[in-house]
């Protein structure tokens, strides 16, 4: 049988700021492969959900967690973020956000630039990121000025190359106008399956996501 990649058992979280727990009593398996939708409304706990997967929760977003969340045999909770980011890649609602170099193949290199890879190794793989999500042409732009399916695009490519094994997309049709959405998801539908990566996808809009 398939280890799962994810395993949620009795899973819960409440932030410390809140006295409910925004989770409750969370079952969840995903294997290694899948593309997931988990769909709902704002405010129900999407994002929430995905935060504890990648460990932004509660490292980042201080909180109480009961039961447990496995990502690749490894309690998120007792794991550090560098260990979880070498599973797990996020593409963030706001893509703003996740941009911290000045060019394209800045941002693209950043993570690689975190674990000290030699520019000769980096170059490579920057340069096959940025073919994959069809941004080769684009190195050397600024990414403030690019468009929204773009900047998606560029956030895509910059935790692609890690060769992390499932990527989490919050909301990635929130700022895309429908003909760019319809872009950005063909794009995820064909990396789950040319690179076989586990895919979640974290949406509120299931018409545009089918």
């Amino acid at each position: 049988m398939s280890t799962p990649i994810v395993e949620f058992k009795n899973f819960g979280f409440k932030y410390k700021s809140q006295s409910a727990p925004t989770l409750h009593d969370i079952n969840l398996t995903i294997f290694k492969g899948e593309k997931v939708l988990i769909l709902g409304p704002s405010g129900s706990g999407k994002s929430t959900l995905a935060n504890c997967i990648n460990g932004l929760n509660p490292f980042s977003y201080d909180g109480v967690i009961t039961g447990s969340c496995k990502v690749a045999g490894m309690e998120t909770k007792d794991a550090s973020i560098f260990a979880l980011s070498k599973v797990v890649g996020t593409v963030l609602q706001d893509s703003d956000a996740q941009f911290v170099g000045l060019s394209v193949g800045e941002d693209i290199a950043f993570a690689l630039e975190n674990q000290s890879m030699p520019r000769k190794e980096m170059l490579p793989k920057v340069e096959w990121a940025a073919s994959v999500v069809g941004m080769s042409d684009f190195l050397m732009h600024v990414p403030y000025e690019l468009s929204g399916g773009q900047k998606q695009k560029v956030a895509l490519a910059g935790v692609l190359h890690g060769d992390v094994d499932l990527l989490i997309f919050d909301e990635p049709l929130a700022a895309l106008d429908p003909r760019m959405g319809m872009t950005a998801v063909e794009l995820i539908d064909r990396i789950h399956k040319e690179q076989n990566k586990t895919v979640v996808i974290v949406e509120h809009r299931l018409e545009d996501v089918l």
